[in-house]
């Protein structure tokens, strides 16, 4: 049976999700696509966390990765960074630095002699030359999943298979109460 490991860009996954989407995405179901009738190898869902706290010093993050470790996911984090700086007119700048790019290729290299397939959960062209090394030298077969409208030509033109966000059935729900632990809906973080 085909080994696949599974990769989400959680930033991208996001974005795509705000501006193409309505409804809760259901992360279960996302790797249930993801994996198909395939043994899944890993699944790891890398995500940037705002360090803010709610009145009792809970991150709302801490529920999102609670709920997908439930659904099979690995989660790595890492902080946004913030700089501030001054313009040349002494204008405060500020801007925000925070993405796993570099790192989601990193453990796509050490992950390539265990795997079949790969399967990224994301629309970022900054990822084909990784795509192409792992498809020519590696001979892993690599599919994508994001939202059409904003994955870049070129990730569509390497990958094996590209599948849509919204063609898979029942991945978004519309909102409504939270439900019962144990079920596979989750807001999106």
């Amino acid at each position: 049976m085909e080994k696949v490991a599974v990769f989400v860009d959680g930033a991208n996954l996001y974005h795509s999700i705000k501006s193409y989407y309505k409804g809760v995405l259901d992360y279960g179901v996302l790797l249930d696509a993801a994996v198909g009738t395939r043994k899944l190898l890993r699944a790891t869902f890398y995500i940037v966390e705002k360090q803010e706290a709610d009145d009792s010093g809970a991150s709302g993050a801490r529920s999102f990765v609670y709920n997908l470790n439930k659904f099979g996911y690995k989660v790595r984090s890492k902080p946004l960074v913030v700089h501030e700086s001054l313009s040349a007119e002494g204008e405060r700048v500020v801007s925000h630095k925070g993405d796993w790019d570099m790192g989601i290729v990193v453990d796509m290299m050490r992950l390539a002699d265990h795997a079949d397939i790969y399967v990224l959960v994301s629309g970022d062209g900054d990822y084909v030359e990784a795509v192409e090394y792992l498809q020519s030298e590696k001979g892993l077969r690599v599919e994508a999943i994001s939202a059409g409208q904003c994955t870049s030509q070129a990730l569509l033109d390497v990958c094996d298979l590209h599948t849509d966000l919204g063609d898979i059935p029942e991945l978004f729900r519309r909102p409504g109460p939270p439900k019962a632990v144990g079920d596979h809906q989750s807001a999106v973080g």
